[in-house]
């Protein structure tokens, strides 16, 4: 550990002006050898016609530069060693070495600081300015949004595509008569999709996002095949597709309908939400649709991880977020195919 090395302050340098008096010059050499003289000297004093010019005093020049008074126990600093030699025709003549930017000067007029009309302000704030909302960017990324909607939404249809080769293949191995022929399964969007979207106050800082959400389910499996319904807080307290004063109690849709639940389901919202959902009534909506043969996913815009553990044997929870994947759904929806 070093040792501690006392500083020069400014009550030093007073201290010591005052002890050399009120000569200037004296004054600018004692400032030099405590590190605080690095302006220009004081002028010498002008000539009296009368008298003649005045004897030489003694200037900044003809002293020499003294380093600063070293303090006890401080160590010595090393001099600052000379700037290298540069011959100006070194370069004279020789390419220029390629890659390296030429910079050039650039004129730049700085606007006058007293001068308020040079300086340049804001535009005047209008209605245009307090109305105007930042573009959206979507939860799910866009490039692949269409491709995440297309693998959460579509159903697996068993025995309904290709034929399949490794099952004709095995029967005719084992000797076993085909009173069919066997295919592989499909997937489809045929059967539909309802698309349940929470407007509760847990929900409220989604509203743009489950409108371009809506938008584009509508686009991917059409009009005619995508059901919209709105609720609050929980599907059994009414839903509908427009006003809530039109809302109905829930109905399930037909066998073999997708249902996407947009929601938090209770997770999220204000901490003293009164209407807060509870895991019963989640409990209840979706062992009603599993029942009428549908499956349910749901998408949550927290980690699936604080979705109760009451609810998963239901539904195949997914984040509502921009880090999901393509793979990440498919894996998922195929494990509750």
């Amino acid at each position: 550990m070093s040792a501690h090395v006392p500083q020069i302050w400014v009550a030093d340098l007073a201290r010591a002006l005052d002890a050399v008096g009120a000569d200037p010059v004296r004054q600018y050499r004692v400032a030099r050898m405590l590190g605080f003289g690095h302006g220009s000297p004081p002028p010498g004093p002008r000539p009296d016609p009368a008298i003649g010019p005045p004897a030489h005093v003694p200037q900044a020049e003809d002293a020499p530069l003294l380093p600063p008074a070293r303090l006890p126990g401080e160590a010595a600093v090393p001099p600052e060693p000379p700037p290298p030699h540069v011959d100006p025709g070194r370069y004279e003549g020789r390419p220029r070495p390629a890659g390296l930017p030429v910079l050039e000067p650039v004129d730049y007029d700085a606007p006058d600081p007293t001068d308020w009309a040079a300086v340049p302000v804001l535009d005047q704030v209008t209605d245009r300015h307090l109305t105007a909302r930042p573009p959206l960017e979507p939860l799910l990324t866009e490039r692949s949004s269409t491709a995440i909607l297309n693998a959460a939404l579509t159903t697996l249809v068993r025995d309904d595509g290709e034929p399949d080769i490794d099952a004709l293949v095995e029967a005719f191995a084992r000797g076993i008569p085909l009173t069919r022929l066997p295919r592989a399964p499909r997937p489809t969007l045929r059967f539909g999709v309802q698309v349940l979207v929470d407007r509760g106050d847990g929900m409220q800082p989604y509203r743009r996002d489950q409108q371009e959400l809506a938008r584009r389910i509508t686009g991917l499996v059409g009009a005619e095949l995508t059901q919209i319904r709105y609720f609050a807080d929980a599907p059994n307290r009414g839903t509908g597709p427009a006003s809530p004063r039109t809302w109905q109690p829930y109905r399930p849709p037909s066998p073999g309908t997708r249902v996407l639940v947009v929601s938090d389901l209770g997770v999220g919202g204000p901490v003293l939400h009164p209407r807060r959902a509870s895991v019963a009534e989640w409990y209840q909506v979706f062992h009603e649709i599993v029942r009428a043969g549908c499956t349910v996913l749901a998408l949550v815009p927290y980690p699936v991880t604080r979705v109760p553990a009451e609810l998963t044997p239901l539904l195949s929870a997914l984040t509502w977020d921009r880090t999901t994947t393509v793979s990440t759904v498919a894996a998922l929806v195929g494990r509750r195919r």
